[in-house]
């Protein structure tokens, strides 16, 4: 359940900012208790609450480790449980702006989408979860087990079954936007409502870090993350080490069952992803997030390599299908499409197809960078195979599925 923040109006004396803080850290774990505000709450925290308690340091807006109001010995007790894994309440900011307290240790959990889910099963996790989503529970090739369990709510956490979630009485309901979180705590006030964007690219380490507090598997959480960081810094090292000129310009695109076609800017969420690593596409130049594509201006932009991040549902793809004959034919008809058939990309044949839905809007955004970096700079990444970072993150999910005979993601193939 929700702590009112104004009670930390009395203390904007000792709110500052982060960047203040000296920190060896990329992100500020977001645990009331983590005072000196790096990304861990440990025995630096327990110094540093004595030094703002002697007077030597200012406080920072996590050193009420309590979350009572006043900075005193309870918070020291109350860092000391949290490092020991014995705190009986566990006070965290979530993406909504709220102090959220959780009763520890969590029996049990609900999650929103499908970017909660695959977080929680990396760091091992899922036996506290009770009911999910009916975006997991159409999917039981990906989450074998989760789908068996009740569904509360339709894709994303969207229409939820506020009467059935309080029946189960959960300790924890993971939610985000596009669901709609004020009224998910409006409705849940008995029950701790976190809000995680977990498909986000950026803050996701601090975010996963989060939950490993949340259920006890810290190592696990720090295991995913390490790995999470080599493959991206990998990959962001190589690229800007590149010549800016000798780097492709980028065309991404959805087509949907309509017919209409959108651009993606860096401002959706194939943007963001390639924002991580340091990649600019043509719609950069574009308002908004998915503008309808103008074929006069393809044309003046003259893309050396397409990639359709989204197409029509009826070409199948992903864990559902071990075939790509579906997405081949509908390449070859793109190809053909007068739009596009004098681009340089299509005349060289740089089109690519990637099942955005098994590779974005979750954790899964890595491999949808690995893919994307391959189809974009396949002379950088000579020695990338991206099939193998995809097996290892399904190794991360639990998921016994060979990818050498199974599914079907990214067209040619890599």
């Amino acid at each position: 359940m929700r702590i009112s923040r104004e009670i930390l109006t009395v203390f904007g004396l000792w709110i500052i900012l982060s960047s203040m803080v000296a920190s060896a850290a990329d992100f500020a774990l977001g645990i009331y208790g983590n005072a000196n505000m790096d990304d861990a709450v440990d025995d630096q925290d327990i110094a540093f609450v004595k030094d703002v308690l002697s007077g030597a340091k200012s406080a920072t807006n996590l050193t009420d480790a309590n979350y009572d109001g006043k900075i005193d010995e309870k918070d020291i007790d109350q860092i000391n449980q949290i490092i020991d894994g014995t705190e009986k309440k566990l006070v965290v900011q979530d993406d909504a702006g709220d102090a959220v307290a959780i009763d520890m240790p969590v029996a049990s959990a609900i999650t929103g989408d499908r970017s909660h889910a695959e977080a929680v099963r990396a760091i091992k996790a899922t036996d506290k979860i009770i009911a999910v989503t009916k975006g997991i529970k159409d999917q039981p090739v990906f989450f074998p087990e989760l789908s068996k369990l009740p569904s509360v709510a339709s894709e994303y956490g969207k229409d939820p079954d506020y009467e059935k979630i309080l029946q189960l009485k959960p300790s924890l309901y993971l939610t985000s936007p596009p669901a709609s979180v004020s009224e998910d705590k409006k409705n849940l006030p008995e029950v701790a409502v976190l809000s995680l964007r977990l498909y986000e690219p950026a803050g996701f380490e601090e975010r996963v870090l989060k939950l490993g507090y949340i259920f006890d598997k810290r190592k696990e959480a720090e295991k995913y993350i390490q790995w999470h960081d080599d493959v991206i810094d990998d990959i962001r090292d190589k690229i800007k080490k590149s010549p800016q000129q000798s780097l492709p310009k980028l065309l991404l695109i959805s087509i949907y069952d309509s017919g209409v076609i959108n651009v993606h800017t860096n401002r959706s969420g194939a943007g963001q992803i390639l924002a991580e690593i340091g990649v600019k596409t043509l719609g950069d130049t574009l308002m908004g997030t998915h503008p309808e594509l103008d074929p006069e201006w393809v044309l003046s932009q003259d893309p050396q390599v397409i990639l359709l991040f989204g197409f029509p549902e009826s070409v199948i793809r992903g864990y559902n299908i071990d075939d790509y004959s579906m997405m081949k034919a509908y390449r070859e008809e793109f190809m053909n499409d007068s739009r596009f058939r004098n681009t340089d990309a299509v005349k060289k044949g740089r089109v690519f197809l990637l099942d955005s839905k098994s590779m974005s809007y979750s954790g899964s955004y890595i491999i949808g960078i690995a893919y994307m970096t391959k189809m974009f700079y396949p002379e950088l990444f000579l020695d990338m195979n991206p099939q193998e970072i995809n097996q290892e993150y399904l190794r991360f999910q639990g998921l016994d599925y060979d990818l050498a005979k199974h599914g079907a993601f990214a067209y040619p193939s890599l």
